[in-house]
């Protein structure tokens, strides 16, 4: 049963990554605005997750949000109700333009996509094969199947970056000292600690 949830809850994600997410939040699909950073979160096999935001608008103003957003509710075979999103106004212990510029700071603009340091999740040695009668490549992979998965979008000016992060904190536990990863997490903890939400 608990392999079913994990497969429905991948094939979810599959679906719901990108646009209907954004759908379902109430946000443009891409960002419209001069500056902003979007951490969407979606934890384990739930019904939601949330968007935190936090953008300049075209008319200079800063502001910062969390979004919280389920799926559609079933009500049968061929009927779905789409449940309004609710967001939420933060409050920021610096100014938002600053924490904008701390995040920048924090490496955000750059932090690779997971496929390209997938590597640091694996454990090679050279084994002794009887078949191949040589020495072959053996690589046990760690895989991580619940926990926390995010999705960035971080846009100022012309620069651009997206990036997603299966459960990075459960990744760190087993496999330490993966510095996107733990960049990551120092991002999570200033915004946590900044505008007083949790993400995980």
């Amino acid at each position: 049963m608990k392999i079913l949830f994990q497969v429905l809850f991948f094939f979810i994600i599959t679906i719901l990554k990108g646009q209907d997410i954004d759908k379902l939040a109430s946000i443009p699909v891409s960002i419209e605005n001069k500056k902003e950073i979007r951490i969407y979160q979606g934890s384990g096999i739930t019904n939601g997750g949330k968007v935190f935001r936090i953008y300049q608008e075209k008319g200079e103003n800063w502001k910062a949000e969390v979004i919280q957003w389920r799926l559609p509710y079933h009500i049968s075979k061929d009927e779905s109700e789409i449940i309004p999103a609710k967001v939420i106004q933060l409050k920021s212990k610096d100014i938002l333009e600053k924490a904008f510029v701390t995040l920048e700071a924090m490496n955000i603009g750059y932090l690779p996509n997971e496929d390209l340091f997938r590597y640091k999740m694996s454990r090679s040695k050279a084994v002794y094969d009887n078949d191949e009668k040589g020495y072959v490549l053996f690589t046990r992979e760690y895989s991580v199947t619940d926990g926390v998965d995010f999705l960035v979008k971080y846009k100022s000016d012309n620069r651009e970056n997206e990036f997603h992060y299966s459960n990075p904190e459960s990744y760190l536990k087993d496999t330490p000292g993966i510095d996107e990863y733990e960049s990551f997490i120092k991002i999570l903890k200033y915004v946590e600690d900044n505008f007083n939400i949790k993400l995980d």
